[in-house]
């Protein structure tokens, strides 16, 4: 069945049925519309379908509709029930139009690859629906990025001008990455880019690795300093106490030549002194089965290998716990005699488990030490003896300094009996210790060389430290002046402590609180500067202190100040002009303090610098 342009399928299967009922009334014929195939029967041709039309992919004839049809995936189609995708000779809901209709805008394209079908699209450089196109004002941006240079490092945005016309805005997306941002030397400042066109400036924080290059943070404190190195400041003592390990221990007994007594928890030391030429003996099985009888040593020998490389040996000090002895009779004034024990240096190439009276290691050094022992009686419990001196100290620092692994010691009594605690005693507190102390740092101490206090109740006279240095609310402030050159050059501080004396305290209902900062210039003299004249001050607070307020306040009142500025200010002019002027204000009171040539030397202020 041939279809004609402009006349759609409905007509002429009206025409069909229009001519078939004419044919019906002019030509004798039997069959009815009963006799037709009904919608999903089979069928030939249009003709023969009750409904008009014979699907042409299935020929199954379609049923008539007028909205909706029943069924899946069947839609109504100018009357006839049809699958969604039927198409047959460019008619049925699965065709799509060929064109756009009813056409597009002159500025517009019909796309006929668009999803939904024949779409108009407005140009390039306009824009709308398609069937209405109005000019799109031309970004500078698209072309060669506006001129901005590489897209990579500059972003270009259009923006309008005073006129209401798009020009090319560039904006650098990462200002980091040409001179550091402009944030300073990269060494000690980084720059940050948070977003386009932002560069963030900040310290680089040292401290935050590695405590800042300081050495351990439990004795060194890290302080960041903007635009430079870190400074450490040590916060432990300069003096560092060492427990060195005994490594072994034992006696030896003159009457048992070849005997070792390595096994036993005690040490004996047992004089040859005798009574009417004959050997005494000495029992102690009051506490340990074993009689003493004859000359006896003990021997020690102590670990050096671990103390660490960083500074002299100061002091060294051997503690042994004595438990028993030397029985005092009643008629002897023990407390005149007294006895002694005493200390040598021995060498050290000998086995507590091998070593014999016959063995005995040389001695190397003697009387390193001794100590009188008067107590008279058996101790009970037993009784500590710290032994330290000057030359056992300056052994172990020999020894320290020749990288020697270990200290051998040899107790012996000049005429006293004594057992002492071994390294094998149950009781680890009683067992025999070395303590090295080794110096880790020096402190210098610096004394003013000029201080003087200017008041504003006489601007123009110099007061210098007349009978003390006063700081009073603001009518009174001091400064000392100290001359650092004595330090050695080259010398990297490590901590500044100040210390002032308050010899009177008066109250006008403050809180006797006092600051230190610092001046600009050095250069005043203690019997010219006055309140007119004075130097600039820095102004940046340094520390903060108060003193004693009461009836009757403790006086004279020393102050110690340990700040971290004091330290980064006195480490800043140190390396600058190797000297500084510290300016104490009173915030609140009044006090008065020992100057310079103050009769009480412990009183006169002090810098005390500190440095490895």
């Amino acid at each position: 069945m041939m279809h004609i342009p402009g006349i759609s399928r409905s007509h002429v299967v009206l025409a069909a049925l229009a001519a078939s009922s004419l044919l019906a009334c002019n030509v004798a014929d039997t069959s009815s519309e009963a006799t037709l195939a009904q919608p999903g029967e089979s069928c030939v041709e249009d003709e023969g379908c009750a409904s008009g039309l014979c699907q042409a992919d299935t020929q199954v004839c379609a049923a008539r509709c007028t909205s909706t049809c029943e069924g899946d995936d069947l839609v109504c189609f100018e009357g006839h029930c049809l699958a969604a995708g039927y198409c047959v000779e460019g008619v049925g809901p699965g065709c799509q139009p060929s064109t756009c209709e009813p056409g597009c805008a002159p500025d517009a394209t019909c796309d006929l690859e668009a999803a939904d079908g024949p779409e108009c699209v407005c140009d390039e450089g306009f824009e709308g629906d398609g069937q209405t196109c109005t000019p799109v004002e031309q970004n500078p941006c698209l072309e060669d990025n506006g001129g901005c240079g590489d897209p990579a490092l500059v972003q270009c945005d259009a923006e309008l001008d005073d006129d209401d016309a798009l020009i090319a805005a560039c904006t650098t997306i990462n200002p980091c990455l040409e001179d550091n941002g402009g944030c300073g030397d990269p060494a000690f400042f980084e720059c940050s880019n948070p977003e386009v066109g932002v560069g963030q400036c900040a310290d680089i924080d040292f401290c935050a690795t590695d405590n800042g290059g300081c050495g351990d943070p439990a004795r060194y404190l890290c302080i960041n300093v903007s635009g430079d190195a870190p400074l450490c400041q040590i916060t432990a003592a300069c003096d560092q106490d060492y427990e060195v390990p005994l490594l072994e221990d034992t006696f030896i007994s003159s009457l048992a030549m070849d005997a070792n007594f390595s096994s036993l928890p005690f040490l004996v030391v047992h004089s040859s002194f005798q009574t009417e030429g004959e050997e005494v003996e000495f029992n102690y099985t009051s506490t340990y089965e074993y009689l003493a009888k004859g000359p006896h040593s003990s021997l020690l020998k102590f670990d050096l290998s671990a103390l660490p490389n960083t500074g002299p040996v100061v002091n060294a000090a051997l503690k042994l716990v004595r438990f028993d002895g030397f029985y005092c009779p009643l008629f002897m004034n023990c407390q005149f005699l007294g006895f002694t024990d005493a200390l040598d240096l021995v060498d050290g190439s000998w086995s507590a488990n091998a070593l014999t009276w016959r063995h005995a290691p040389e001695v190397l050094q003697s009387s390193l030490a001794s100590w009188r022992i008067t107590e008279g009686a058996r101790s009970q419990g037993g009784r500590l003896y710290t032994i330290t001196s000057a030359a056992l100290t300056a052994a172990a620092q020999s020894l320290v300094e020749t990288d020697a692994d270990a200290m051998a010691l040899s107790v012996s009594s000049t005429r006293g009996r004594s057992l002492y605690y071994s390294s094998r005693h149950s009781e680890a507190g009683q067992r025999p210790t070395m303590t090295v102390t080794l110096r880790e740092c020096t402190q210098h101490q610096v004394l003013p060389n000029a201080n003087a206090t200017v008041s504003t109740f006489e601007p123009d006279t110099p007061l210098g430290e007349g009978g003390g240095l006063i700081a009073d609310r603001n009518r009174s402030e001091f400064y000392v002046r100290f001359d650092m050159s004595d330090i050695p050059v080259g010398t990297t501080l490590a901590g500044a402590q100040l210390q002032l004396a308050a010899t009177d305290v008066e109250s006008f209902g403050g809180e006797a609180r006092f600051s230190v900062d610092y001046l600009v210039d050095d250069v005043w003299g203690e019997s010219s500067v006055t309140y007119t004249n004075r130097p600039d001050a820095h102004g940046r607070e340094l520390a903060v202190f108060n003193l004693q307020q009461g009836d009757a306040p403790t006086l004279p009142e020393t102050i110690t100040i340990d700040s971290i500025h004091l330290f980064e200010a006195v480490t800043e002019r140190f390396e600058a002009d190797r000297s500084i002027t510290l300016r104490i204000v009173a915030t609140e009171d009044a006090a008065t303090f020992a100057g310079r040539t103050h009769a009480d030397a412990t009183l006169r202020p002090t810098l005390t610098l500190i440095y490895e």
